[in-house]
C-alpha cells in the first residue's frame, strides 16, 4: 500500500491521508475521519490501522480531518456544524473522483462520524454504505430490566441497597407525578448532538433506507446503560417498518474508544467483513 498526504476542498483547507492498495482498487472507495475532536488518525490510532487493513482488502482510503479540527483550517462559510461536516465529505468525494476513476463511496464512523456520515447519505448519492458505530441510542421497557439484571448480578448487595435508598424518591414522583415529556433527549459520549426523538432519528434513517444505502449498526460494551441485549434495535424500532430490519450488532467486549488491543482487532474485523460485501 502508499499513503499520501492531501490537502483539497475550497481554500485547500482540508486534509487527510489516502491510503491506497499496491493493486488495483475496488471500485468503493472508504471515508473515515474524526471521533469527536480526534484527530484523523482516531482514537488509539484505530483510523490509521484500519484503513491500512482496508487497503489491503482492495480498498482506496481516505481519512480526513474535518474543518477546525486536526490539521485542517477552519472554513470560512456561515454553514452549521452539522452541515460544514457534510460539506467537508462531500469535498473528499469529488476530490479523490478527480484523482481517481472511483465514482462510489461508503463510510465507516464512530459516534459523532456516525452521524455524520448519516447526515451525508440522505443528500449525497455517492454514499452507498454505512457501519455506524455508536451513533443514537434508544432503550426501551426491556433495556432497562437486562440492566437490572447485570447490576444485580454483578453486585447483589450493594445493588439491592441503592433500590432501596431510592424507593422513597420513586414513591414520592407516584404521588406527585412529574408533567410528562415526549421523550427525554440523550447526549451521546464525544457527540455535541442532543439524539434526535425515535420519531425524527426513524424518519432520517428511512430516507437512506429508500435510497437503498447499505447500513450496518454497531453498538459497544461503553453503552450498555442504553443498548444492552442483541434484539434492542428491532423491538425499539418494530413500529418503522424497514428500519427495524437494519443489521444491528452489540459488541459488548469492545470500548467506545477502542482502547484495548482485543476491542481493535474486533472492530477491525467488523469493518473489514462489512467491506468485504462492496465491489
Amino acid at each position: 500500500m502508499n499513503e499520501n498526504i492531501l490537502t483539497f476542498g475550497p481554500g485547500a483547507r482540508l486534509t487527510g491521508t489516502l491510503t491506497r492498495p499496491d493493486g488495483p482498487s475496488r471500485g468503493t472507495a472508504i471515508l473515515l475521519l474524526n471521533a469527536g475532536v480526534i484527530h484523523r488518525m482516531g482514537p488509539h490510532r484505530i483510523n490509521v490501522k484500519l484503513a491500512r487493513a482496508l487497503a489491503a482488502q482492495g480498498h482506496t482510503v481516505l481519512r480526513l480531518d474535518l474543518s477546525g479540527q486536526g490539521d485542517s483550517e477552519a472554513s470560512d462559510s456561515t454553514l452549521s456544524y452539522d452541515q460544514q461536516a457534510v460539506a467537508d465529505l462531500q469535498a473528499a468525494m469529488d476530490h479523490i473522483q478527480r484523482l481517481t476513476s472511483i465514482q462510489t463511496f461508503a463510510l465507516a464512523g464512530i459516534c459523532s462520524a456516525a452521524h455524520h456520515g448519516v447526515s451525508t447519505a440522505m443528500v449525497d448519492d455517492r454514499l452507498k454504505a454505512l457501519w455506524l458505530m455508536d451513533t443514537h441510542a434508544y432503550p426501551n421497557k426491556k433495556t432497562s430490566l437486562v440492566r437490572a439484571w447485570r447490576q444485580l448480578n454483578v453486585d447483589p448487595s450493594g445493588t439491592l441497597m441503592g433500590w432501596a435508598g431510592r424507593l422513597p424518591g420513586l414513591l414520592l414522583k407516584r404521588l406527585r407525578p412529574a408533567p410528562r415529556q415526549s421523550e427525554p433527549m440523550q447526549q451521546l459520549l464525544d457527540n455535541p448532538y442532543a439524539s434526535p426523538t425515535r420519531d425524527e432519528f426513524a424518519a432520517r434513517l428511512k430516507v437512506i433506507v429508500d435510497k437503498q444505502v447499505r447500513v450496518q449498526l454497531v453498538y459497544s460494551g461503553s453503552f450498555l446503560w442504553l443498548f444492552n441485549y442483541a434484539g434492542q434495535w428491532r423491538d425499539t424500532f418494530k413500529a418503522y417498518g424497514a428500519v427495524a430490519d437494519l443489521p444491528c450488532d452489540l459488541i459488548p467486549d469492545v470500548d467506545h474508544t477502542v482502547s484495548t488491543l482485543h476491542a481493535q482487532r474486533r472492530l477491525i474485523d467488523a469493518v473489514t467483513r462489512f467491506a468485504a460485501h462492496l465491489n
